[in-house]
């Protein structure tokens, strides 16, 4: 590597701990020219760790459009990895052409966010969907027979009830709620954002729209989720200038 190299990481596809299929799945879909839509969560945490170790690299630039997702678990494993690299006296930047819920827990954790001007910040909170079967079973003539002990037995309320019971109601929003708060203050914390700043959003998200002209990009800026809006043209044209530029393929070196 050269001096002043910058770290891109694309993340594809889920972080996962684990490739899906084996070797000979992974050499297959390669010989097709499949390209692998997973990344495997060991991989880049050696590549942050050994960044923030190397000298010849400066800063890491986050690209997030091609990450599909990861467990909250996994999210929080790669932030923290990044924090270890913005320790060793290094800079993070991120920049998406819009960022999910998941995606934009990663960014937040840079030292700067950007994102494009016609794109957004979709936050919603933690949900779950399940169906139920017990009208159709019924239609069927299947009859469905279940033994359980307590009050917190979900696990056959599909089958036997048309929609969630009170019990299991309760006991998905505990986990969930507490999954939010966790998400909410860890992304609050690292964007530097007063306690509740999220959740007052999400539950004034009309209004402010309206304020910002229906403008999604702007409402990230304006809420501080994002330090600017800028196209990759941009981007690189701030790379460079925070960098060196990379004459041969007109870009910055990385």
């Amino acid at each position: 590597l050269q001096d002043d190299t910058t770290l891109v990481l694309a993340i594809e596809g889920r972080i996962v701990e684990q490739y899906t299929g084996g070797r000979a799945e992974a050499a297959l879909a390669e010989a097709i020219g499949e390209a692998r839509r997973e990344t495997q969560l060991r991989d880049l945490l050696d590549a942050l760790d050994a960044a923030a170790a190397d000298p010849k690299i400066t800063r890491v630039l986050l690209l997030t459009d091609d990450f599909s997702g990861a467990g909250l678990a996994t999210l929080r494993e790669v932030a923290a990895a990044l924090r270890r690299f913005r320790d060793a006296g290094k800079q993070v930047i991120a920049w998406g052409s819009a960022f999910d819920q998941r995606q934009y827990f990663l960014a937040a954790h840079a030292d700067e966010v950007y994102l494009h001007p016609l794109g957004g910040v979709l936050l919603r909170g933690f949900g779950g969907y399940r169906n139920y079967y017990r009208e159709a079973l019924d239609k069927l003539g299947v009859t469905v027979n279940v033994f359980r002990a307590g009050q917190y037995k979900s696990f056959a309320e599909p089958f036997t009830q048309s929609g969630p019971s009170k019990e299991a109601l309760e006991d998905e929003a505990r986990w969930l709620n507490d999954a939010w708060a966790l998400y909410v203050s860890e992304v609050e914390a690292a964007r530097a954002l007063p306690a509740g700043s999220i959740n007052q959003l999400i539950e004034r998200l009309p209004q402010r729209f309206k304020v910002v002209g229906g403008d999604p990009a702007r409402l990230a800026l304006e809420e501080k989720l994002v330090d600017g809006l800028k196209t990759r043209d941009e981007l690189r044209a701030l790379m460079i200038e925070r960098g060196r530029r990379d004459e041969r393929h007109d870009s910055f070196r990385q």
